[in-house]
């Protein structure tokens, strides 16, 4: 992931932080390129499909823009499975219940970014709710070291439906999409 990446994956993880705190609990994106946009969506968590069509809503808005990457990033609760089939772990919105510690749950900022030269990148970036109703985010509680562990998605992993709009076969922005310029497919 280059410099600029990291920056963005940075500051969203941070801006998703401050919701929380405020006790929101949005699914952020973020497309940068010229201009640059972003939105904020407060019923991903709550309807799948209305998650699906927000994808696809920020999909054709990368029509209208030079792209350079994005980022979506989404709080989740996250069920780690037993290795066996294509997913190792489950995702689920927070509002379908408090964490199940018989489950091993725990809470997560899912994140999917993409940039235009380096492709695409999933993980997630570990954060606590504790009993008073304060979050505890980063390494040891200092915020300057957030956690992300890379993760291999499922189909229904934040931004895979985005992806699936926006990529080619070979995994590159579509050619209608590409800015001249843009690298070309190897």
């Amino acid at each position: 992931m280059n410099i600029e990446s990291h920056i963005l994956l940075d500051t969203t993880i941070g801006e998703v932080q401050d919701a929380l705190r405020a006790g929101d609990q949005p699914a952020l994106a973020v497309l940068e390129g010229v201009p640059t946009r972003e939105h904020r969506f407060a019923d991903y968590l709550r309807d799948p499909a209305k998650a699906v069509r927000y994808e696809q809503q920020l999909a054709r808005e990368v029509a209208g823009i030079d792209l350079e990457r994005l980022i979506i990033a989404v709080p989740m609760v996250v069920t780690p499975r037993p290795a066996v089939g294509e997913e190792s772990m489950r995702l689920r919105s927070p509002y379908t219940g408090p964490l199940r510690d018989d489950l091993d749950e725990y809470n997560v900022i899912a994140y999917t970014i993409f940039d235009v030269e380096e492709g695409a990148s999933t993980g997630m970036a570990l954060f606590t709710r504790n009993p008073d109703g304060t979050y505890t985010f980063g390494l040891d509680g200092d915020e300057k070291f957030t956690v992300t562990v890379p993760v291999n998605p499922s189909r229904t992993f934040p931004g895979m439906a985005l992806l699936r709009e926006i990529l080619d076969e070979t995994l590159h922005l579509r050619a209608d999409l590409r800015r001249e310029g843009d690298p070309e497919p190897r």
